[in-house]
């Protein structure tokens, strides 16, 4: 769900962008005039962006996009061989920059990615100027009949080049879906397409603008996942709770759901175990039914809410929960066995049993705030605790 729900906007993108190339001749010129200044308005924001929010992947992209386009439209690689070289480098560097970890800007981590660029442009320096005639073979030979790829002037390798980075996108993208590596996979379709036209006005000022809006919607995307995702658990955080709170009305049901024993758990299986209880808990709470949404409140207290429903409508889905988790086993000391010293034995894997206490309350008879029901839950939980844990109480 989480890969179409990234895919989606960058699909939008390039379906609008390539219908407007397709009317490109009926905009007025009045409105082109104005559209020209568009890709570099776009790119200063893009720019101003990236580097606020530390997002260094769009960052490089932004490097990418304009050092291609620089050299497309001085006609610096206006050989065959060094079109061919161009055409075939900048899906790969792309890739390379997809693939790296998110650094920084101005960091000595990102040192990398920089020499990563200056490399292969250095390269293609000497390559253009030099045509080597191995370097050549590899970019202008047919490996195929030739008329089968007439429809395009872009040449066999670097059709292949692009439909393996092409690939090779899409698999991350299912795999690792985020915000960014989807705007990656855009902006990789949208250099392959640029390459094909070549150096139009035309393509440059619309599958420019649609790149850069891509990069715009990464960060942006980013920037609201970093502000209400719970970086933990992945679960929407106390913010995204605050504002649900702000907006609900009627009759509605919270819950205050909190992990028996937590501290002690930690103590005893340490810190990492502990933050993977809690990654299975918001697991399971994701799957809850009754319409519920589930919120990560801080450390080991979550909250859950039912629009529409009193508490007697939502008890049996939080006790349908609570069995569910302390049914997991949830299976402790993984980590012994990649030990550093060989020597060491691991410890057997051992499964434990994790508990949950659940405090409910709704908004029937509350003539103030929400966030009164959500007290009223937290009173609640503290009486299932009292109760002996492990229970749903109200």
């Amino acid at each position: 769900m989480s890969v179409i729900k990234n895919l989606l906007p960058i699909v939008i993108l390039l379906i609008g962008f390539m219908y407007g190339y397709q009317k490109y001749d009926q905009i007025p010129q009045s409105i082109i005039s104005g559209l020209t200044f568009l890709p570099h308005l776009l790119a200063i924001m893009v720019f101003g962006l990236s580097i606020h929010f530390h997002r260094s992947q769009v960052f490089f992209y932004i490097l990418l996009l304009i050092t291609a386009n620089v050299i497309l439209q001085s006609g610096w690689a206006g050989s065959q061989p060094g079109y061919a070289l161009l055409s075939a480098f900048t899906p790969m560097l792309l890739l390379v920059l997809t693939i790296l970890p998110d650094r920084g800007i101005a960091s000595v981590r990102a040192i990398p990615a920089y020499l990563i660029l200056l490399s292969v442009l250095g390269f293609s320096v000497y390559a253009i100027k030099a045509e080597p005639v191995w370097l050549s073979q590899i970019l202008l030979t047919n490996w195929l009949p030739a008329q089968y790829f007439d429809w395009t002037g872009l040449t066999q390798t670097v059709l292949f080049v692009s439909v393996f980075t092409l690939i090779y996108m899409l698999v991350l993208c299912i795999l690792k879906p985020s915000p960014h590596m989807s705007a990656g996979f855009g902006i990789l379709i949208i250099l392959i397409i640029q390459m094909h036209f070549g150096n139009q006005f035309r393509s440059l000022l619309v599958f420019n603008s649609a790149a850069l809006l891509m990069c715009i919607y990464a960060v942006m995307q980013e920037s609201w996942r970093m502000a209400y995702l719970d970086e933990l658990t992945g679960l929407p955080a106390r913010r995204a709770l605050r504002e649900k709170l702000q907006r609900i009305s009627g009759l509605y049901t919270v819950a205050m759901l909190d992990v028996d024993h937590f501290k002690k758990f930690n103590d005893t299986y340490g810190h990492d175990i502990g933050d993977a209880v809690l990654r299975m808990i918001a697991g399971k709470m994701n799957k809850v039914a009754g319409g519920g949404t589930p919120y990560r409140y801080g450390g080991e207290e979550f909250t859950i809410i039912f629009p529409g429903r009193n508490r007697d409508d939502a008890w049996q889905y939080l006790d349908t929960l609570r069995e569910t988790i302390f049914k997991s086993p949830f299976v402790v000391n993984r980590v012994d066995r990649r030990l550093k010293n060989a020597r060491q034995k691991p410890k057997p894997a051992k499964a434990v049993r994790v508990a949950v206490s659940i405090g409910i309350a709704d908004s029937k008879g509350v003539a103030s705030s929400p966030w009164d029901v959500v007290k009223l839950a937290d009173k609640a939980l503290y009486r299932a605790k009292g109760k002996g844990r492990n229970c749903v109480s109200e």
